[in-house]
């Protein structure tokens, strides 16, 4: 008969470090598949799509504002268009909704030297507004006109009535069975 002896050690922070680790990746591991599963669901075409079905992007801007993000405490993963690039639309299409009117713009009598708004054509096509340091006084009357424009454009608008166009929910639910594995063997 053999005596052994055994002494073991339980390093129970550097157990708690290798966890946070592992699931701090797993968590980045489901949710770049669940964005990924998302972008994929969206088409670019030029009419919306059927009430019920993922969204339609004429531009595919919905496709590259997708994110993921794990939050500090690192046990949650946050998944989706960032609100600072694509607004809050696409959280009506998600849930479906009424779009309220805009706010109007401060009106204001931009001189020369402020910093104003200009109108910029984007190929030819699509145009969008950008701020400069206005130059000369056609500059600075081209930039009042178009706030008051802008305003009025705005104040014509009648509530819009979305319905659901889930992208999010329907990725979440077709990942759902996979995200166990991501955190399978984790540990090391």
């Amino acid at each position: 008969m053999i005596d052994v002896t055994v002494r073991t050690q339980f390093d129970k922070t550097k157990l708690k470090k290798k966890v946070e680790t592992a699931t701090f990746k797993s968590l980045r591991h489901a949710g770049g598949a669940i964005g990924k599963t998302a972008r994929f669901s969206i088409r670019r075409r030029k009419k919306p799509s059927k009430p019920g079905s993922p969204p339609h992007t004429q531009t595919g801007m919905l496709k590259r504002v997708i994110r993921y993000e794990v939050a500090n405490n690192k046990t949650e993963v946050a998944i989706g268009p960032v609100n600072e690039i694509a607004g809050r639309i696409w959280n009506l299409h998600e849930f479906g909704g009424t779009a309220t009117k805009r706010r109007k713009l401060k009106p204001h009598r931009f001189k020369v030297g402020e910093h104003g708004p200009i109108r910029v054509k984007h190929q030819g096509i699509k145009t969008s507004f950008a701020r400069i340091r206005l130059q000369t006084s056609a500059q600075a009357n081209r930039a009042t006109r178009l706030v008051e424009e802008e305003n009025e454009r705005r104040g014509d608008n009648k509530p819009r009535h979305y319905p659901k166009r889930p992208f999010m929910k329907p990725a979440l639910d077709t990942n759902r069975s996979r995200l166990p594995s991501f955190w399978a063997n984790s540990v090391k």
